[in-house]
């Protein structure tokens, strides 16, 4: 393809599986009874293994699938239809002639019209694709709202054949279509409440990556302090092996209080960092507080949107 040289290859290479990614079968089990309708959706906020739970599912099921990891710059719809074809090409070669071409020429129709960029797409996945295959977008929430994208994305899954399924991994609900087709029992969505660790969960990550069972008054500490954040438990494991000397059992309640430093660090740099300054502003009033409902939160500060 004459476009290849101007395609950053590493977006449309899925992650590598980690050596000691606790398997969630509970999770994965409801991907696989979802294979057949056109969308799966997976919001949560940074760092509730979005990623880590549909690349772990990808590996033990049949479907050749493309990889696409988003940034800012795959709102421009030309980059977004040109990864989407080059990745497709990984499992069709010659897929999406007519649609480079058209890309190639394209102007500002395209984005006053994007449905019928989509339409070639899909014109194409009908005539090229006889194998169903799942087409990866991770981390859609980099596009923001304000593309032509969103579009493109409602046009696929509202034409596209049943040889295509649509997997996406977001921090925010996308402005798309997908709680209507949910609601009719055509899209899966699974949310932060889901990705959280059960209390056996968390029982299995630390006797699989430090061969320790936790007591119950450590298991109810750890879902006091942590509600089943995965990152939150990784860090306690990290610094458990870091650690770990072989004198003995650690002391998992007190490493959990050592690791509130990481977590804090990784709250700053993935999530605080990332909001507005009206949100950073709020968030800075509410730490000083050890709890506060969300009704009392819009009364006290009025002027923020809790």
């Amino acid at each position: 393809m004459q476009h290849s040289s101007f395609f950053l290859r590493t977006k449309l290479l899925p992650p590598r599986a980690a050596s000691d990614t606790l398997r969630r079968p509970r999770l994965t089990e409801r991907l696989r009874s979802n294979d057949e309708t056109p969308v799966t959706l997976v919001a949560a906020d940074a760092g509730y293994g979005k990623t880590t739970l549909v690349s772990d599912f990808l590996r033990d099921q049949p479907r050749p699938y493309v990889w696409y990891q988003l940034d800012h710059t795959d709102a421009d719809p030309i980059v977004f239809l040109n990864y989407v074809a080059q990745g497709i090409r990984g499992i069709e070669e010659d897929f999406g002639e007519a649609l480079i071409s058209y890309l190639a020429e394209a102007n500002e129709d395209l984005v006053r019209s994007p449905e019928r960029a989509a339409d070639l797409l899909i014109n194409e996945i009908l005539r090229s694709i006889e194998q169903p295959f799942i087409l990866v977008l991770d981390d859609y929430h980099h596009i923001g709202s304000e593309t032509p994208v969103h579009k493109i994305v409602d046009r696929i899954l509202q034409y596209a054949s049943e040889h295509l399924h649509l997997m996406i991994t977001t921090r925010d609900l996308p402005p798309l279509a997908i709680m209507r087709r949910r609601a009719g029992g055509r899209a899966l969505v699974i949310t932060r409440d889901d990705l959280l660790f059960t209390d056996e969960e968390v029982r299995e990550l630390f006797r699989t990556t430090l061969n320790v069972d936790l007591k119950d008054e450590e298991l109810s500490e750890y879902r006091d302090r942590t509600h089943g954040w995965i990152t939150a438990l990784q860090l306690v494991r990290q610094i458990a092996e870091r650690d770990g000397n072989g004198n003995g059992r650690p002391d998992l309640t007190e490493i959990l209080k050592r690791s509130e430093r990481d977590i804090f660090d990784y709250f700053a740099e993935e999530v605080f960092s990332r909001e507005n300054q009206e949100t950073q502003d709020l968030l800075l009033r509410l730490s000083l507080l050890e709890s506060l409902p969300l009704h009392h939160c819009s009364l006290i500060f009025s002027g923020y949107r809790c």
